[in-house]
């Protein structure tokens, strides 16, 4: 069998994360689509890059050859390839319709499950399933790393890959679980990461932060994201979500992930797209709501909530029309219009009572 792979996206998980992952996995033959010319360009002229795996307090690095990089306007004969990974943002996938309806195999790892269904009904193609790339990734290192490794240098954790099971080949060592274990795992990883991964970026956004780990070296917003992990974690348990022993298991690792000063997980990254962000059947409202199952009120979530209200990027699309959303309709409004909590919802309330200043 022809062991080839096609990944859309080449940023942090693609690059970053799964192109190393299946080359350790026997996979030499990698190729990628991506819609920025200059990197395509840039990458197709070197041929190779590159990948930093965090192994305790040091990196082991691997050299990812390039069997080609297409720009999205190229003719790419999709049905050639094993397997096609897609990795662009869930906003993205839909563009790539074209491409998926003659794949042999797509694996959406789009960071939200519901890209699954919806791809299968648009392509026509049954052969779509979820990929959950547990792992932090970044593809925006310091410059002195570049200088010292390589200008195209991605850093990551080993981490680990969950894909549903399918009509399709992987290497055993590669999970791929039944219907109850996959949601179990990505809801852990939707509640006890990506929310407050996400808070972590909001907060250290405003305090100026660079980097996720620089953000949990600031005591104040290291409380905030403690308490808010804390939060969702005896929620998704409350709530029957994933076992007591495996949410808590995955909190102890997030907490230990967002402190590692190896991986320069950037601030913008993880803060990009805030409408998606507090839309609300994503990561924050959905965690606010969920720990209605709780005792307490979940005022470390509603901190970061207003964080992200509050996030004020120019070079980020979302964040402008949010900036722009505020001045005409006011905090209020915004929450009921882009969150879908009424102005007379008490989490309304709690979210706006919210204070935050003097981070550091």
């Amino acid at each position: 069998m022809k062991k080839n792979i096609l990944i859309f996206g080449a940023g942090a998980i693609g690059r970053g994360y799964l192109a190393p992952l299946m080359y350790e996995h026997g996979f030499r033959d990698i190729s990628f689509v991506d819609k920025d010319k200059t990197l395509v360009k840039n990458l197709s002229k070197k041929g190779e890059y590159i990948a930093a795996i965090t192994r305790g307090k040091k990196y082991k690095l691997i050299k990812i050859p390039i069997k080609k990089i297409f720009h999205t306007s190229d003719k790419i004969i999709i049905s050639n390839y094993q397997i096609v990974f897609s990795c662009v943002g869930p906003n993205n996938c839909y563009d790539l319709v074209k491409f998926f309806k003659k794949a042999r195999t797509v694996i959406s790892c789009e960071n939200d499950i519901t890209t699954v269904t919806k791809l299968r009904k648009l392509t026509g193609n049954e052969n779509i399933y979820f990929g959950i790339p547990d792992v932090i990734t970044s593809n925006s290192p310091p410059l002195f790393l570049k200088k010292k490794i390589d200008n195209f240098l991605t850093i990551s954790e080993e981490g680990i890959l969950i894909l549903e099971k399918g009509n399709y080949y992987l290497p055993k060592k590669i999970r791929q679980l039944s219907t109850y274990s996959l949601n179990m795992h990505w809801r852990c990883k939707l509640f006890i990461h990506n929310a407050p991964h996400a808070i972590t970026a909001y907060l250290g956004h405003l305090a100026k932060c660079k980097y996720i780990h620089n953000a949990m070296s600031e005591l104040k917003i290291s409380r905030i994201v403690h308490g808010a992990i804390n939060e969702i974690t005896q929620a998704v348990i409350n709530a029957n979500y994933a076992t007591k022993k495996f949410a808590i298991f995955y909190k102890k690792k997030e907490l230990k992930r967002f402190k590692n000063n190896l991986l320069f997980d950037s601030i913008d990254r993880v803060a990009r797209d805030p409408i998606r962000k507090l839309s609300k059947d994503n990561r924050i409202v959905l965690s606010l709501k969920m720990c209605l199952f709780n005792k307490n009120l979940p005022h470390n979530i509603a901190t970061g909530a207003k964080a992200a209200l509050l996030y004020n990027n120019i070079k980020d699309a979302e964040s402008k029309v949010l900036i722009s959303l505020r001045k005409k309709l006011g905090d209020s409004e915004v929450l009921e219009k882009i969150c879908g909590i009424e102005k007379l919802d008490p989490l309304n309330n709690l979210i706006l009572s919210k204070k935050i200043n003097n981070l550091k």
